[in-house]
């Protein structure tokens, strides 16, 4: 079993070293979630109807959303603060599981854009770029294995909440008293007016959906994380095809006195030089697509996180103390750093990535090229310097270093709720 996987993993059964290398059948896993999800149909002009798998995901969030919220408002009314807190926090990370979604409809062309984007790559690598292949495709086995951690990453933490959810309630039948105000556990802190939700078939029904949301929750979020490494990666190794070509822009080319040569060697030179652009323009628009469809969702994180995991984090410190062990919730606030880390990283490695592009001009002698190429080359470098298109007015720069701000001002504001 482990062999199977260690070879699944290694992509030992797939030959990448000759021939064409279909990308969708190299990223299958990531392949197969977007055909689930209505955004991989490159042959239909029209965009899906927004029915089956996404609008049974949708109603089941918005069904939780609105559960959650009734018990967040009881909250309020009774003054429960550790009711308030964790109702609170299942809202927040509900609504974005609905924005995600809608996003998902809502940007469909750009995420067909990528696609095609990722198969004029492996088209050009496979063919015209073959010297490039062998790092091109460790790259890419790179991006692979990193989505195959993440979806078991996903996968382990919505099965561990199951779990945990159970060994809760198996836990409370073998320790519960008669004549108590112990109530069975659930998931989720659901509440509705007048309707005890201890008493059957009102637990069985909301302790399974609790679970059943848990589920599809994680399956959700695999979505959207191997699409935004799989998107990122593919920029990466977008901007290493350019500075491959500028390491090569100047090979087999030296000063002669023949002018045959010599408008060989500019006619050489322009060529490469026009390859490299193009390759500088499809890597700043698969960016700008990129920045369209996840500009919205990672400011989100950046403004929900530091409540998320600081109110969470609240709630278990505050049971524990009362002799309580709330290991969802501590599941929770592991995965909600996880989740906003992640993304930061990757965008940080993009932009040193990018900026490299200048290095790379700077490291050929392109004093010896003529001055046809010298605009060309001071205007990639000048592009190259540029922030991501990551950012909006009144919001930081998605990077690790305002991931550290955040992690420090959720830490400051746990201190300050246990103070």
């Amino acid at each position: 079993m482990f062999d199977k996987f260690k070879h699944f993993y290694n992509k030992d059964n797939l030959n990448y070293s000759t021939g064409y290398v279909d990308p969708f059948e190299f990223h299958q896993t990531f392949y197969q979630v977007l055909v689930n999800f209505k955004v991989a149909d490159l042959k239909n002009n029209n965009p899906p109807s927004y029915v089956n798998q996404n609008m049974f995901l949708f109603l089941n969030s918005l069904m939780a959303t609105i559960i959650i919220s009734i018990a967040c408002y009881h909250g309020l009314v009774t003054a429960d603060l550790p009711l308030i807190t964790e109702a609170g926090t299942y809202t927040i990370v509900l609504i974005y599981k609905m924005i995600i979604l809608n996003c998902t409809r809502k940007n469909l062309p750009q995420y067909h854009n990528f696609l095609r984007a990722m198969k004029k790559d492996f088209q050009y690598i496979c063919s015209v770029g073959e010297k490039y292949r062998a790092q091109y495709f460790e790259n890419q086995l790179k991006t692979w294995k990193i989505c195959i951690v993440i979806c078991i990453f996903n996968v382990g933490i919505g099965i561990l909440m199951n779990i945990f959810a159970f060994l809760s309630l198996f836990y409370f039948q073998v320790t519960h008293v008669e004549d108590t105000e112990q109530n069975r556990p659930l998931l989720f802190p659901f509440w509705l007016p007048n309707v005890d939700l201890s008493k059957s078939p009102f637990y069985e029904v909301f302790f399974m959906f609790g679970n059943v949301t848990v589920v599809l929750y994680t399956y959700n979020f695999t979505f959207l994380h191997q699409t935004q490494i799989v998107w990122i990666r593919q920029i990466i190794s977008k901007v290493d095809v350019i500075i491959w070509n500028l390491q090569d822009l100047l090979v087999d080319i030296y000063p002669t006195t023949n002018k045959e040569q010599s408008e060989y060697f500019s006619k050489l030179i322009e060529n490469r030089m026009r390859d490299i652009i193009i390759h500088h323009h499809a890597m700043y628009s698969l960016l700008e697509d990129y920045a369209i469809v996840y500009k919205k969702l990672l400011i989100f994180e950046q403004t929900v996180s530091s409540p998320v995991i600081c109110l969470s984090a609240y709630c278990v410190a505050e049971n524990f103390g009362k002799g309580e062990f709330q290991g969802i919730l501590l599941l929770l606030c592991f995965t909600s750093i996880v989740v906003y880390f992640v993304p930061s990283l990757m965008c940080t490695y993009l932009s040193l990535k990018i900026k490299s592009v200048c290095e790379a001009c700077w490291s050929i002698p392109f004093w010896n090229a003529g001055p046809v190429i010298r605009p060309y080359m001071i205007l990639i470098m000048q592009r190259s310097l540029r922030p991501l298109p990551l950012q909006a007015p009144g919001f930081k720069e998605i990077s690790v270093e305002t991931f550290s701000q955040k992690m420090t001002s959720a830490y400051s504001l746990f201190n300050m709720l246990r103070a």
